[in-house]
This record gives structure tokens, sequence and C-alpha cells, in this order.
């Protein structure tokens, strides 16, 4: 009898379907002294899409950026138009780790091009741009200490249509 049981569960368990959606939120059960099943959420996978255009307008100057995700992936476009100075523009890509996303912006400026490491903490519909100490290396440009995130640098949400001609390049 002990064998049937162990064959039963073995079959059950090589049969079960792992594959769970991003949308959806890990479950566990757990069982109290009684008997019942008990449930409690204990991470939620629920992985937000960050793809979109942001932008962010401080007086005279424009920064925009259009990011699309799959997974954790990142890739966009991003562009900075400040008035009666040189803006820039150019491509990101990047990773999402938790509620960073840490993207190399490569631009160009002046006539000079140029790579930048950039990081955005994800705010519910803004994305706030990281300041740090960087330092460059040849014509690249990245984090060397602390950064910090605040509501002056917030890119925040906007319909694409709203920044699209500015996008193409």
């Amino acid at each position: 009898m002990k064998y049937i049981f162990f064959i039963l569960l073995s079959g059950k368990l090589l049969s079960c379907d792992n594959n769970s959606q991003s949308n959806e939120q890990s479950i566990t059960n757990r069982f109290s002294d009684t008997g019942k099943a008990i449930s409690s959420n204990v991470t939620d996978k629920t992985v937000a899409d960050i793809s979109g255009c942001y932008l962010k307008i401080i007086g005279r100057d424009t920064a925009i950026l259009m990011l699309e995700q799959k997974g954790k992936d990142l890739s966009g476009k991003m562009l900075y138009d400040n008035y009666e100075k040189d803006g820039s523009r150019g491509t990101v890509i990047g990773k999402e780790e938790g509620e960073i996303l840490k993207l190399w912006y490569d631009f160009t400026s002046e006539g000079m091009h140029s790579v930048m490491e950039v990081y955005f903490k994800k705010e519910n519909d803004r994305l706030l741009r990281g300041v740090g100490s960087m330092d460059v290396k040849t014509d690249t440009t990245y984090f060397t200490s602390g950064i910090n995130y605040s509501d002056k640098e917030a890119f925040n949400k906007v319909d694409c249509k709203l920044v699209e001609k500015e996008l193409k390049f």
C-alpha cells in the first residue's frame, strides 16, 4: 500500500504545471492545527510594465524618456532639450532591478559621442532620476558613490502621442 501511495504521489508531483503568469500573485498554502488550509500572500510577483513615455520640464528645459520593457530588460530613447545650452539625444538600454532602473544613455551632444550611466527609481507613474558622484573614463560617465532620488528630478508619465515627434531621430 505504501508503494502505491508513493507512486501516485510521485506521479502527481511530476505532472504538476509550474508555469506562472507574471500578473499572478504567488500564494502559499499552510495548514493549521485543525487541518484546514490557510492561504497567505508570500510575495507579489506582479511585474508592473513601465513601458511608455516620461517627461520632465523645469523652466524652459525639457527632458523626455521613452521606454520599452521586455521582462526585466529595458530599451528606448532619451533626449534633453536645454534652453540656451546644447541638448543631447540618444538611446537607452538597461535592466530593472527591483524599484531601480539601471540604464546606459548612449548619446550625442555638441557633436560628441558619449555614454552615461543613468538610474531611475520607480514611484507610481513617475520615475525619479538618480543623482550622485560620477567619474569619467574616455567617453563614459558612471556613478562612483551614493545615489539620491528626489522629486526635483521626477519624470512624469505622459501619453506618447504628446512627445512622439520629439523622439523621431
